[in-house]
């Protein structure tokens, strides 16, 4: 833009600005930043437009009016690769599927709302607020951050695009940069959900010292990217450990939300799901409360542990969850309950459950005894 141009678009009101960058980004064939700047206006109506209401659906009907997208390429072609060409860079799931998600009640109605604001974005958008482009994922791991993703792709009927990070960060000086890149403009070719996991390793602090440049400009990179980020596609990044972001990062997301550790419900409810009724409510709900404290992918790893147990030693599962509870579960508030459950409900002797849980047979007898006091 030369110096005289400059100066008249300086000069001219919101909606002449608004139509000369519609042009500008028009004629360069850039779909998704037309689409971008379609939003802005819509949420902003300039003010010399005298009906705002009118102008909103007149702008939405236009974008309704476009050819809508084909949608993303899965062949190995079009996928980002890296620069030898022989890693995709991200992985695509056409069908995703998450149907054992189990957060808490408070989180699944935020997840519930950005799937309905995708589902109403007609409605959002005639009303002139935008649907939320970019959410961060925040919590411990092995709390579900993924399966959320996953869950949210499978709602709204869409693609899961995974950022592969062992390939995207390259050694190359430029090459991460230009890998996140490469896979962020894939994303935005057709709907779909981008999940950007450990998004702390490429978008930490910049004034951390041992870091070397290379990573410092995929913050850079990424700080752009998010900003321009369309309405196409659902941007969604996770993160364990969100005191490492840097935090012009942070402040870009649309909606922040945390994942905690599964509460007791949670917990009662994953084992439930995975039980299938092979092992009394009762051990479920005991294995449920001796697992406090304990994330979702830890209690779900030890109900698998059992399931192969059982089958390798042809045992009943029942058995085999009250030994490994009992290996486990020492010092656990709840042993004496359990201690119980395998005196009485397994004919276990004393001896016996004093040798898996590494006590004296009198210890195991105690606490039997205060368990029935206290039951």
């Amino acid at each position: 833009m030369t110096a005289s141009r400059s100066v008249v678009y300086q000069e001219a009101d919101g909606l002449e600005r608004a139509l000369i960058d519609l042009v500008r980004v028009g004629a360069r064939g850039h779909a998704a930043g037309v689409r971008q700047l379609a939003s802005r206006l819509m949420r902003a109506v300039p003010p010399t437009v005298s009906d705002a209401g009118a102008f909103r659906v007149a702008v939405h009907e236009a974008l309704s009016a476009a050819q809508p997208s084909t949608g993303l390429r899965f062949d190995s072609g079009a996928i980002p690769a890296d620069a030898e060409g022989t890693h995709p860079l991200a992985n695509v799931d056409a069908m995703p599927v998450a149907d054992e998600l189990v957060v808490s009640d408070h989180l699944i109605a935020q997840l519930g709302e950005i799937v309905a604001e995708r589902v109403r974005c007609d409605e959002l958008a005639r009303a002139g607020v935008s649907a939320s482009r970019t959410v961060l994922f925040s919590g411990p791991p092995g709390v579900g951050k993924t399966l959320a993703s996953r869950w949210i792709a499978q709602q709204l009927g869409l693609p899961l695009v995974t950022l592969d990070l062992a390939s995207v960060v390259s050694s190359y000086l430029g090459s991460s940069g230009r890998n996140i890149k490469s896979v962020l403009e894939f994303a935005k070719s057709g709907p779909c959900v981008l999940f950007l996991d450990e998004f702390d390793a490429v978008a930490k602090r910049r004034d951390d010292d041992t870091d070397i440049g290379e990573l410092k400009r995929v913050v850079n990179v990424m700080l752009v990217e998010l900003d321009r980020w369309s309405e196409t596609s659902l941007l969604i990044a996770a993160t364990n450990h969100p005191q490492l972001l840097d935090e012009a990062i942070d402040r870009r997301f649309d909606r922040v939300l945390n994942f905690r550790l599964p509460g007791d419900s949670e917990r009662k409810m994953l084992l439930s799901n995975a039980n299938r009724g092979d092992v009394p409510s009762e051990l479920v709900d005991l294995a449920a409360a001796m697992w406090e404290g304990r994330s979702h992918s830890v209690i779900m790893r030890f109900w698998e542990l059992c399931r192969r147990k059982a089958i390798l030693h042809d045992l009943a599962l029942e058995q085999v969850v009250v030994n490994q509870l009992t290996e486990q579960f020492s010092t656990s508030e709840s042993r004496n309950q359990l201690w119980r459950y395998a005196h009485e409900r397994m004919a276990m002797s004393n001896r016996s459950i004093a040798t898996l849980a590494g006590v004296s047979h009198p210890t195991i007898a105690a606490g039997i005894r205060q368990a029935k006091e206290t039951a």
